[in-house]
């Protein structure tokens, strides 16, 4: 009877031992399961905060891209404008900074995109401005060539009536100019009791040159008191003149010349007959001397005289 009671303990015991194994393999499943859905939750959930990152990044680098290509734009209309619109681009660049910032800060992408559409309206308004001033630029410029050849035109036809006025000048100042006619010259000495003066070819028996002229009438020289010089050139080609000084001088042309003799006379735009003497002041040499007749502004004639 003993024997029978330890059979059946033993039996117990192993129930009882196979029951906590069974609990213990439950509990262990349990554990097992309860691991592996907080696993797949937290990978869930990591590529969830994976995807909304990506997709943040995505939208940042999208919006980071929308305002490079606005400011590249914007920058590549307003170059030719910059120094009008300096002060406007001032404010989309401080604007497009800020932006820059909410995105290198990635804040909130509604907030980001509020701001880059209103920098979107400022730029746009402001490359309308530069597009109105660019075509006002334009017919500016299309009205400048036009002026431009219009000045060009007046300057020409400026430049043709001057010389047209220079050589009408030129024609009256050589119409007004006075003439000589009739010039004559001899060499002249005094013989006789009566110291008659006679004319004399011989250059030793020359006392005095005398040369002669009629001055021409001219309806356009202005009357009034005007002189008159007379050169003699010798054979050998000097001037005969009182002295070197410069009170024996005249200018003529803007040239300097030495005179023989000067003297004047009133003009009243009739013919005027006149003669003037030189006076030897040392022997005459044999040759032809050459006599020219001046007025301030003119060359009134020449002519010569040859003595033997």
């Amino acid at each position: 009877m003993e024997e029978r009671v330890n059979t059946n303990s033993g039996v117990d015991s192993t129930k009882s031992k196979l029951k906590l194994y069974q609990w213990a393999s439950f509990v262990m499943l349990l554990i097992i399961g309860l691991l592996t859905y907080m696993l797949i939750d937290t990978r869930q959930s990591l590529e969830t905060t994976t995807t909304e990152k990506t997709l943040s990044q995505d939208e940042n680098l999208q919006l980071k891209n929308e305002l490079d290509s606005m400011i590249f734009e914007y920058t590549a209309i307003k170059l030719e404008y910059d120094s009008v619109l300096y002060d406007k681009d001032l404010v989309i660049q401080e604007k497009a900074k800020e932006i820059n910032k909410l995105i290198a800060q990635q804040a909130d992408y509604h907030r980001i995109r509020r701001q880059l559409d209103l920098l979107r309206d400022i730029t746009q308004n402001y490359v309308r401005e530069i597009d109105s001033l660019h075509t006002e630029n334009k017919v500016l410029k299309a009205e400048n060539v036009r002026m431009q050849d219009e000045i060009r035109t007046v300057v020409k036809q400026s430049e043709a009536l001057t010389q047209t006025k220079q050589q009408l000048e030129e024609k009256v100042e050589i119409a007004a100019g006075l003439r000589a006619f009739q010039m004559s010259a001899i060499g002249t000495r005094t013989a006789g009791f009566r110291n008659t003066e006679r004319e004399t070819d011989k250059a030793k028996r020359v006392e005095k040159i005398k040369v002669c002229f009629v001055i021409a009438e001219n309806p356009i020289t202005q009357p009034g008191r005007k002189n008159v010089y007379m050169r003699i050139a010798a054979p050998n080609t000097e001037i005969l003149r009182i002295s070197d000084d410069d009170s024996y001088s005249f200018v003529f042309r803007e040239e300097t010349l030495q005179y023989s003799i000067k003297s004047h006379f009133d003009y009243n735009n009739k013919n005027i007959d006149m003669c003037l003497t030189w006076d030897k002041n040392k022997d005459f040499d044999p040759g032809q001397y050459l006599i020219s007749i001046f007025t301030d502004d003119a060359l009134m004639g020449e002519t010569s005289l040859t003595l033997n």
